[in-house]
C-alpha cells in the first residue's frame, strides 16, 4: 500500500473520530437540554403548562411543536452522523474491503445533503420562532396569567412586551428592562445558534471527509485492475 494511501486513510479515520464524538456531544447536549429538569425548569413549566384559555394554549402549542421539531431533527441528523463516522472508521482501517469505503461515501454525501438542507430550512424557520415568541409573550400577558409571568420576567429579568397595552402595569414608565418578548426570543435564538455552530463543526468535517476517500477508492480501482491484466507472453 501506498505510503500516500495510509496517510489519507489515517487523516479519514481522525475524521470520522472527531466527527463522531462531536455527534455523541451534540447528542448528549440536545437529550440534556430537553429531559434534565435542572436546565431551564421555569422555562419548562411555562411551556408545558395545559390549563390554560385557549389563546394562551395555543400559543405554548406551537412552541412545544417549533422545538420538538427542532429537537428530533438535530438528534436525527446526529445519530445518522455516529454511524456514518463508525462506517468511516471501520472503512478507513479495513482496506481490503473496497464495498465499505463505497457505502460510507454515499452515506456521508447523503447526510452532509440533508444537514445543508436542514440548516437552510432552520434559517427560513427563523421568523417563525420569533413570531410564535411574539404570539406567546403576548398571550400570557394578555390572558393575565399571573404565574407565567412571574416566571418569565424573574427568568429573563425583563418586562411586559412591545406595543402591548399592559406595558405601564408590569414595566412603570422608567423601566430601562429589555421587553420579555425579545428576551425569550434571544435567548431561545442563542440556543439554537449554539446547536448550529456545533453542527456547522461536523458538517465541516463531514465534507473534508468527503473528500479523503476519493483518491483511495481511485487507487483502488486502478490496483484491482492492474492486478488482473494478463501477463505478456514470450514467443521465445
Amino acid at each position: 500500500m501506498a505510503t500516500w494511501t495510509v496517510i489519507l486513510r489515517t487523516v479519514l479515520f481522525f475524521l470520522s473520530l472527531a466527527m463522531l464524538l462531536a455527534s455523541l456531544a451534540l447528542i448528549a447536549v440536545g437529550f440534556w437540554m430537553r429531559y434534565d429538569d435542572s436546565f431551564d425548569t421555569d422555562l419548562k413549566n411555562v411551556i408545558y403548562q395545559y390549563n390554560d384559555p385557549k389563546t394562551l394554549a395555543d400559543a405554548k402549542f406551537n412552541i412545544r411543536v417549533w422545538l420538538i421539531v427542532v429537537f428530533w431533527s438535530i438528534i436525527g441528523l446526529s445519530l445518522g452522523a455516529v454511524v456514518t463516522a463508525v462506517f468511516g472508521m471501520i472503512s478507513s482501517v479495513w482496506s481490503k474491503r473496497r464495498g465499505l469505503m463505497i457505502t460510507y461515501l454515499v452515506l456521508i454525501i447523503v447526510l452532509v445533503v440533508l444537514e445543508i438542507g436542514s440548516g437552510i430550512a432552520m434559517l427560513i424557520r427563523r421568523n417563525s420562532l420569533h413570531d410564535a415568541t411574539n404570539a406567546l409573550v403576548n398571550a400570557i400577558y394578555t390572558s393575565n396569567s399571573v404565574n407565567d409571568i412571574k416566571i418569565i420576567q424573574n427568568t429573563y429579568s425583563c418586562c411586559g412586551a412591545q406595543n402591548n397595552i399592559f406595558n405601564v402595569m408590569y414595566c412603570g414608565s422608567m423601566s430601562s428592562l429589555p421587553y420579555c418578548d425579545v428576551a425569550v426570543f434571544n435567548s431561545v435564538d442563542n440556543t439554537m445558534m449554539i446547536s448550529g455552530i456545533i453542527l456547522l463543526v461536523v458538517l465541516i468535517l463531514q465534507i473534508i471527509a468527503t473528500i479523503v476517500p476519493v483518491p483511495i477508492l481511485i487507487s483502488r480501482r486502478k490496483s484491482i485492475k492492474y492486478s488482473y491484466e494478463p501477463a505478456e507472453v514470450s514467443r521465445f
